[in-house]
């Protein structure tokens, strides 16, 4: 075998390692220790096959863009004490504006170039973690979507003259302490929360729209969620299995005492206002610990549950057709003009045949139900939303900047 012939065989069994660990080891590639790029051209290729052209002047304003927006992301919110002291990215850094820079200097090993690299290296992460958000999150239908979800929860939703909410359906109705909705997070409540889950996808953000539901009673949280899916506000084979959380109430055990209770009452051994009492009075403990969050305080007790609506929402091409027949129809034209205007509508109609008018997607959106005294405890104690955030934060800073906290 010639040097030749062992080299090519070498070259066909070496693997960069990290990279398969990524592709199907399940690791996050914003968690690579290294990538391996070697020229410019390599670079290009790079970036091109991610999605973006860097020779069209769009593509390179928008990479710009997000170069910027990663730094200032850093600075805000990951080391804003270590940046008003000085501890900044070299120069060449903070003022790039090509990413095929950064990824080059991402892959140079010479010890006079470590600040570079690893600084390059926590603005690739960010980057990353914002063109998934960008990807994501910038349709056009996340009002409309927002509108209609809401729509469909506010009409089981009842006051009466002291102030009192209910939630009801028929003669069913339970009332509630409050209800809030949370219509839209934050760019950077995003960023935070993709950079410290394992996928670092942005299809994995579920509660761009969240509804929390507290109720006076335990055991009223049962009665809520049949209230939701029994009024189709909620369709439950459009529930995600693997978003429901239940940490508190045991199901078996409440199912179990309120047979219980049902039998006694059938029976006639609990009169009408015993058998309600002693449910508004019932507790159950809740099921064992779901340890599935990490950053979510072990104190933290609700049922969650992720659904989706699937939403329409005219394609452009139906919008442009809708205002050029509404153009027809309110103005006075000349007969010439007219027609080529109606050719026009003709056209698009006949496009619509084949593609439909509307387009469809799932939307998904978060709801919360937990009795008044677990929201006390949920926004008070242990498992505050603070807490919770400063453990996202903290673990974000500690994996962008895994290598530079040491160095500082």
């Amino acid at each position: 075998m010639t040097a030749e012939s062992k080299k090519k065989l070498l070259d066909a069994w070496t693997f960069s390692w990290p990279v398969m660990n990524v592709l199907i080891g399940g690791r996050s590639s914003i968690d690579l220790p290294e990538i391996q790029i070697s020229d410019r051209d390599e670079a290009t290729a790079f970036v091109k096959s991610y999605g973006y052209d860097p020779e069209k002047t769009y593509d390179a304003r928008l990479m710009h863009a997000t170069i910027c927006e990663s730094l200032s992301f850093i600075e805000r919110w990951l080391m804003p004490k270590e940046w008003k002291k000085g501890l900044t990215p070299p120069e060449e850094v903070l003022l790039c504006r090509d990413p095929r820079d950064l990824l080059l200097w991402a892959c140079d090993r010479r010890p006079e170039a470590t600040a570079r690299r690893i600084w390059s290296c926590a603005v690739l992460r960010v980057m990353h973690t914002i063109a998934h958000i960008e990807g994501a999150f910038r349709y056009s239908d996340i009002d409309v979507a927002r509108d209609e979800i809401v729509a469909r929860f506010q009409a089981i939703a009842a006051y009466d003259e002291r102030g009192d909410t209910w939630i009801q359906h028929g003669e069913h109705r339970i009332k509630v302490h409050k209800m809030d909705w949370k219509t839209q997070k934050s760019r950077e409540s995003v960023l935070l929360k993709l950079l410290h889950k394992r996928a670092n996808v942005a299809e994995t953000i579920y509660d761009m729209l969240g509804l929390r539901i507290v109720t006076e009673h335990q055991t009223d949280v049962m009665q809520v969620v049949k209230i939701l899916y029994k009024s189709h506000v909620i369709s439950f084979p459009n529930a995600i299995p693997s978003r429901s959380r239940n940490s508190i109430i045991d199901a078996d055990a409440f199912r179990a005492r309120l047979d219980q209770l049902r039998g006694e009452f059938m029976t006639g051994q609990l009169s009408d206002e015993k058998f309600a009492a002693l449910l508004d009075a019932l507790e159950v403990p809740p099921p064992q610990e779901d340890k599935e969050n990490l950053h979510s305080g072990s104190d933290y007790r609700a049922i969650q549950m992720t659904c989706r609506q699937l939403i329409r929402t005219p394609r452009p091409i139906t919008v442009l057709r809708k205002s050029l027949q509404a153009e027809i129809d309110s103005k006075q034209r000349t007969e010439g003009s007219s027609r080529h205007i109606e050719e026009l509508v003709s056209v698009l109609r006949n496009i619509a045949r084949l593609s439909g008018d509307d387009e469809f997607s799932f939307f998904p959106f978060e709801i919360q139900v937990m009795d008044k005294h677990s929201w006390e405890i949920n926004t008070t104690g242990k498992a505050s939303h603070s807490r919770y955030k400063k453990s996202q934060l903290k673990a974000a800073r500690r994996r962008v900047l895994n290598e530079i906290l040491p160095a500082l």
